[in-house]
């Protein structure tokens, strides 16, 4: 009987899930305390709002537009040297922060370095995830993103306890020496080959996924395409429903990132909470946020929920979350609210990957994904360039955090619009 080699769908594949949980803890989980750890330093260099959120938007910018690049340079060094890469690149700028004098230096350093770096982590390690499993894809996902969620409850308490005993100065370097850590985790990630498991014929052809890409005869011409494109996989930017979907992940994306921004300003100085009591709501946002990444997935993948309706769902109650928060100013209303939303949050940002694994699955374009992840993350970046700077300036407008949680929702509507109108139009069809 021939015999087949098979993903272990498990085995190692959970020492690669810790590995990647480390790496989150000390590097993906400080892209949400970048309000807390620069914001009073940025208004001591005179910057307003709108400063601020230039340095964070040219983060997200450089984060996203990485996706040029992290596709050829997760193939060419695979994704446990380009992990180790990215954590050096973190752990690096942010040294580098602890020397900033002016903005534009925290701008090369945080917001060109550590942008890059993080770009380069997300996506090298969610492709080593990928290659391990197949049934059982959301709920390692979920317990990898679950480092992102411990970090998030513990970093704002431990910027909170650093800024206050070490000054700005301390408080990055310590962090940036932290973000090194990283590199433990990366050495964990060995390549599938080495732990793939053997299965008869029978086996393999009942729960394999479609490995075979779509070609379209321009494919099979070399003088119809250059190196590059090839190298790209440009072929999947001609299919609108791909587009779509990378539109609508971008929007939700966008607000995602503006929220994580704006939050700690808004409970400081819209519901006049001290910085303590801020850090506390931030933290009981990331204990829902991880609890559901350690629950939630598992469910999913057991009931074979769609992980874009799942998304799209969890978008929808984001809507609602943040509506009723824009309003609240106690302290035990906002401290419910966050709770809420870190749900939701956390549904969205475990399935954001996950959809685009499922595309390319569902479409035999497997080898297609770590470009696909990359034009994702250059969607991302165009909007963020574009509506996430607006919604900075909307804040000095405005001059209210509440209406700009209010504005973040209508991205998130449009979202929803695209997808249910593209699900309206297939079913019709």
């Amino acid at each position: 009987m021939a015999v087949n080699k098979v993903p272990p769908d498990g085995g190692y594949g959970w020492t690669i899930v810790a590995g990647c949980a480390l790496i989150n803890i000390f590097n993906q989980s400080l892209i949400s305390v970048f309000g807390l750890m620069f914001g009073d330093y940025l208004s001591s260099l005179g910057e307003n709002a709108f400063g601020a959120a230039l340095v964070m938007n040219i983060c997200n910018i450089s984060l996203n537009f990485s996706g040029l690049f992290t596709g050829p340079i997760i193939k060419k060094l695979k994704a446990r040297r380009a992990t180790v890469l990215g954590t050096l690149l973190t752990g690096c700028a942010l040294t580098l922060c602890s020397y900033a004098t002016e903005r534009w230096q925290i701008i090369v350093a945080y917001s060109v370095g550590f942008g890059f770096g993080l770009g380069l982590i997300q996506s090298a390690t969610f492709v080593a995830i990928n290659s391990y499993f197949r049934n059982n894809k959301g709920k390692a996902v979920g317990f990898a993103l679950a480092g992102t969620g411990i970090g998030q409850i513990l970093m704002p308490l431990l910027v909170d306890f650093l800024l206050d005993n070490f000054s700005f100065r301390g408080a990055t370097l310590i962090i940036g020496g932290l973000a090194f850590n990283g590199v433990v985790g990366a050495s964990l990630l060995q390549p599938v080959e080495w732990h793939m498991k053997t299965v008869a014929d029978e086996e393999w052809n009942s729960e394999r996924q479609p490995l075979i890409e779509s070609r379209t005869p321009n494919q099979t011409k070399e003088s119809g395409w250059s190196k590059l494109a090839a190298l790209m996989d440009v072929a999947i930017l001609k299919r609108f429903s791909f587009l779509n979907m990378i539109i609508g992940l971008g929007l939700a994306y966008t607000a995602t990132s503006s929220f994580s921004l704006f939050f700690p300003y808004f409970l400081q100085k819209t519901a006049n909470l001290d910085m303590l009591q801020a850090a506390n709501c931030m933290s009981i946002l990331s204990t829902t946020d991880l609890l559901t990444r350690v629950t939630v997935p598992a469910l999913v993948d057991k009931m074979k929920f769609s992980h874009r309706n799942t998304f799209l769902l969890a978008g929808l109650c984001l809507v609602i979350a943040r509506s009723v928060m824009a309003e609240m100013r106690s302290l035990v209303a906002l401290m419910l609210t966050s709770a809420v939303y870190g749900i939701f949050r956390s549904i969205t940002i475990v399935n954001q990957n996950l959809t685009i694994s499922e595309y390319c699955s569902e479409n035999g374009l497997d080898r297609m994904l770590p470009n696909a992840l990359g034009f994702n993350m250059i969607a991302k970046g165009v909007l963020v360039l574009s509506l996430g700077q607006a919604l900075g300036w909307f804040v000095d407008f405005s001059g209210s955090y509440a209406l700009t949680l209010h504005a973040q929702n209508l991205l998130l509507i449009s979202t929803c619009i695209l997808w249910l109108c593209e699900m309206y139009i297939r079913r019709k069809q």
